[in-house]
């Protein structure tokens, strides 16, 4: 521990006082900011932000916890997190009314990251009673997904190169938007494998678990990733809407009284689900592995658990595929020809 003291005789001071009570102890500059309040203010947003980065979250995830947790230091003012207390935060989200789910997150974000930074005791937290709301089951209110020909139509219609690249990996792979924009930003590392069974490469990147996560591509997709990786970022929210939006009008004027909405991509996650379930075929490499269970038999684990955290190193991973043509006129040539769909 470094004590804030210029002589030997204020260190003696202090090691007395951190003798009477080890527990209690706090050195000067401990002391002072204890007592310094701890508020939503640039600094704090400016320090989290920095946070969120390091952990590989998206500009997009980024905006929305900043924009939400400016709303939340407006309504509190300066006051001391320390000192707010649950209700106040309960009636706060009764007046706002909207976003509940987000702006709770927000806000829980923020003060996880003040008690790892210490500035925060757990006792002093007021985020740690208020529950983030379940999310709720969609289903019953409305069919989730897409049909593939549904999207394949959009995918013709869009005319950002950078936009189609995006909507390719999240249909062909299932990837969270914060993953492929890991990956375009040069967290992901994308490696050429060409195996005959149709798996061109694999993109290596951390899970938001924290273990590294390794995903197949076809020839399609890995052309996609190396796009977004070579431009540096994949594109933003705002972009995706604005094109997506596009191609929805234009495919309403060519279709007869039909009305086209925009897709939503968060559901294309879903579709790779679904299509996966109802007609995907697994490919794995030419070059079969021993099975996990025979791995940790040898090594003595008595659970596959073990082997798996610690010694798995599945450089080529299965690939999911199913009949899904993503064709533009401007798309580079793929390097691989697109799945037949069977009449």
């Amino acid at each position: 521990m470094a004590l804030d003291v210029a002589s030997e005789r204020e260190a003696l001071a202090e090691l007395a006082l951190w003798e009477r009570a080890p527990d209690e102890y706090r050195t000067r500059r401990q002391a002072a900011a204890e007592n310094s309040p701890v508020v939503i203010d640039e600094e704090t947003l400016a320090g989290l932000m920095r946070h969120l980065t390091e952990k590989g979250l998206s500009q997009d995830y980024r905006r929305d916890v900043r924009n939400y947790l400016a709303a939340w230091g407006d309504a509190l003012g300066r006051r001391d997190l320390r000192k707010v207390q649950l209700r106040e935060l309960r009636k706060l989200l009764s007046q706002w009314g909207t976003a509940r789910k987000s702006r709770i997150i927000a806000l829980k974000t923020l003060t996880s990251w003040l008690r790892e930074e210490d500035q925060l005791k757990a006792a002093e937290d007021p985020t740690l009673e208020l529950k983030v709301p379940p999310a709720v089951a969609e289903k019953g209110r409305r069919v989730k997904g897409y049909p593939m020909l549904l999207v394949e139509r959009f995918y013709r219609e869009i005319g950002s190169q950078v936009v189609r690249d995006t909507l390719c990996l999240r249909a062909k792979t299932g990837m969270h938007d914060s993953e492929i924009s890991r990956i375009a930003s040069g967290m992901g590392e994308l490696r050429d494998v060409k195996d005959p069974c149709g798996i061109a490469g694999t993109v290596t990147f951390k899970h938001k678990n924290g273990r590294m996560h390794v995903v197949s591509l076809d020839g399609q997709a890995l052309a996609a990733a190396r796009r977004l990786q070579a431009r540096g970022k994949s594109p933003s929210r705002n972009t995706v809407r604005e094109s997506i939006g596009y191609a929805a009008l234009r495919l309403q004027d060519k279709s007869a009284g039909e009305k086209v909405s925009p897709l939503m991509p968060g559901e294309l996650r879903h579709c790779f689900a679904t299509w996966a379930a109802e007609c995907g075929k697994v490919v794995k490499p030419t070059a079969n592995g021993v099975p996990l269970e025979m791995v940790a038999a040898v090594m003595g684990h008595l659970s596959t658990r073990t082997t798996k955290l610690f010694y798995e190193g599945v450089q080529v991973p299965p690939m999911i595929i199913f009949p899904l043509r993503l064709h533009h006129p401007d798309d580079p040539a793929s390097m691989v020809r697109p799945l037949r769909r069977s009449a």
